[in-house]
């Protein structure tokens, strides 16, 4: 929990008094991570939007209840005496929280920069302007100093684009401070208001401008700003442009992202760029979940474009540099794995076992998960093709599967909504979501679970009108996965047979239709191996579980004596279980399988996806 939500608990929970009632004067309480908080708490929250309602609320609700209650009054509500007696009273907003920084300035922040804030220490009382100038560098991390030296039009423009376009979270006070530096620089793009649309739509322009005549207001060389430009046509903001042959050979390669030469090429031409674009991602990533799952969806897109290419060369770079992102992030793992499973999921689902978490904190009538097991971030992206291809919109992010990445266990923890009993395998999930949706005051007969495949396909009519809580699990691609002899390229041509054949897109929409909040995930992914060696019996013993990825021993000296006998393995270790980290697998020594349960990239980040929300 963040420290500032910590904060604002400890300001209104009074020993001595069962209800609470709070003057809301920054409306803080909008923010659903907050709300829940104070649910977690044991209160029942009602939020009245005038005096009348506090009182009609009191009188009918609160005063003679023996539940806790949070009752959210507008920013002038005073109790009059006989509501005061019965309740603790608060008056609490910004200047509360963060009495050192203006709250005008950081008003309409997200809740993750006010997390962000919360963190930060800072002792001077700060002006309005000082505080602005403060989230400059300390959330967006802009050096507020130099904007004005030597390229001040690349250096502010690269500004907007980290503020408006690459983090998330600005406010108007923000936009405003940003408008007046922008304006003797991009006039015309500052009189028409300063957005995300108008930015981008001047950047477009600009490049196009630079491409074409080579004339644009803008250096697109300068280091900052050639940086950014790699990150806005990776995620797509801006569109890359067509060029002849002889004008790509003259660009640099972090620009070549931005071009292309002709339809048949471009695969390759976006390749390159997308190789560019994480050559310079490898060296700043840091440990924080939000920017692999960002990297992750670059890595899927560069991944579809090498199953494409025929340039071996180009391909061999791209396996590089997957390679490097996966030794990096086992140092994510090692580093900071373990803590996240004490975040909280509301605002997202930072490991699966908040994902119920996180479908609950929705305001949503009807809800369905469904977990393709065994899908990797790669495999996701054919299938969000498809949705989109039919019309079906959707919002991409990602979660990070439980490790070791079995189903037993990361499947568990999924519908468990926490972490799994690793003596127990998956075989009662379906009463582990009845159990988490029961705990949430969903009655049973509003609960259902099913699983489904391409031979017992999906019977959408079969489930009842009353069912507002769905549970689906398809195994097919996890079945296919693991029959896959011929490595990734036949896993591809695989999962699009699949997604044809077994009418999910048509699935999905007719959830979709019914009303269903869509909700898709993955139990864990998985990646193609190359065999070490078949393990002995020697190798097994005491092993509870064992894969081509995992081990998992009965007590801690049987699983230090596998590691003494096998001193040349790369192997991860959590808790009773080793699991492997690289692309290898306990089978015959040199032989291709597919497979998971180890701590591979590909294994462990796998897709969270919201189908357009209803």
């Amino acid at each position: 929990m963040s420290n500032w939500v910590d904060k604002y608990k400890k300001l209104v929970i009074a020993s001595h008094k069962q209800h609470i009632v709070v003057a809301d004067q920054d409306k803080l309480f909008e923010y659903a991570e907050l709300k829940q908080a104070f649910v977690n708490e044991g209160y029942t929250i009602l939020v009245c939007k005038t005096q009348l309602a506090v009182r009609l609320a009191f009188e009918l609700q609160v005063r003679n209840s023996v539940e806790k209650y949070l009752v959210i009054a507008p920013a002038s509500f005073h109790p009059l005496p006989d509501i005061e007696m019965h309740v603790h009273f608060q008056t609490i907003g910004l200047p509360q929280l963060f009495p050192n920084l203006d709250a005008k300035a950081i008003k309409g922040l997200s809740f993750n920069a006010l997390c962000l804030l919360s963190n930060i220490k800072h002792y001077e009382e700060l002006s309005h302007e000082k505080t602005l100038k403060f989230l400059l560098e300390n959330l967006y991390n802009v050096d507020f100093e130099t904007l004005t030296n030597n390229k001040a039009r690349e250096r502010i423009l690269n500004a907007l684009i980290t503020v408006f376009l690459e983090k998330n979270g600005i406010n108007v006070p923000l936009t405003k401070f940003l408008s007046n530096i922008s304006k003797p620089y991009f006039p015309t793009l500052v009189s028409g208001g300063l957005s995300n649309a108008s930015l981008t739509k001047f950047l477009q322009e600009q490049w196009q401008s630079h491409v074409r005549n080579g004339n644009s207001l803008l250096d697109f060389n300068e280091p900052l700003l050639n940086k950014s430009l790699g990150y806005l046509f990776v995620f797509e903001h801006l569109t890359p442009v067509k060029v002849t042959p002889e004008v790509y050979s003259t660009f640099p390669k972090p620009l070549k992202i931005g071009l292309y030469v002709d339809e048949h090429g471009h695969n390759d031409n976006e390749l390159e760029g997308l190789t560019e674009y994480l050559k310079q991602q490898i060296e700043v990533i840091e440990d924080i979940a939000d920017q692999w799952f960002k990297i992750i969806q670059v890595l899927a897109n560069a991944k579809m474009k090498y199953f494409l290419s025929g340039n071996e060369s180009l391909k061999e770079v791209y396996t590089t540099i997957e390679i490097a992102f996966n030794y990096r992030f086992q140092r994510f793992i090692d580093n900071v794995y373990g803590s996240l499973f004490s975040l909280s999921g509301v605002r997202k689902p930072v490991v699966v076992s908040r994902i119920l978490e996180h479908i609950n904190a929705k305001p949503t009538k009807k809800r369905a998960l469904l977990v393709i097991d065994g899908m990797n971030y790669w495999q996701w992206t054919i299938l969000g093709q498809s949705l989109a291809e039919a019309g079906i919109g959707y919002s991409s992010s990602a979660t990070l599967a439980y490790i070791p990445t079995i189903t037993a266990w990361s499947r568990q923890a999924i519908f468990k909504g926490e972490k799994p009993d690793l003596s127990e395998d998956n075989s009662k999930e379906g009463k582990l979501f009845s159990d988490f949706w029961a705990k949430q005051g969903v009655p049973g007969y509003q609960i259902s679970y099913k699983r489904f495949s391409l031979h017992e396909p999906l019977d959408l009519d079969g489930i009842s009108a009353d069912t507002t809580t769905l549970g689906l699990v398809c195994n097919d691609l996890d079945d296919i996965m693991h029959g896959s002899l011929l490595g990734n390229n036949q896993l591809k041509m695989s999962t699009e047979q699949w997604i044809m054949k077994s009418k999910i897109v048509e699935s999905i929409s007719a959830l979709k239709s019914k009303g269903f909040q869509v909700y898709i995930t993955a139990d864990h992914g998985n990646v193609e191996a190359i065999g070490l060696k078949n393990l002995t019996l020697k190798d097994k013993v005491g092993a509870l579980s064992r894969g081509k990825r995992h081990l998992h021993f009965t007590n801690e000296l049987l699983l230090q004596g596998f590691i003494e006998q096998n001193p040349s393995l790369e192997v991860g270790k959590k808790g009773l279980s080793l699991y492997l980290r690289k692309q290898e697998a306990f089978t015959i020594e040199n032989s291709q399988v597919i497979t998971h349960g180890g701590s591979h990239i590909w294994e462990v980040i796998v897709p969270f996806i919201i189908i357009n929300e209803q």
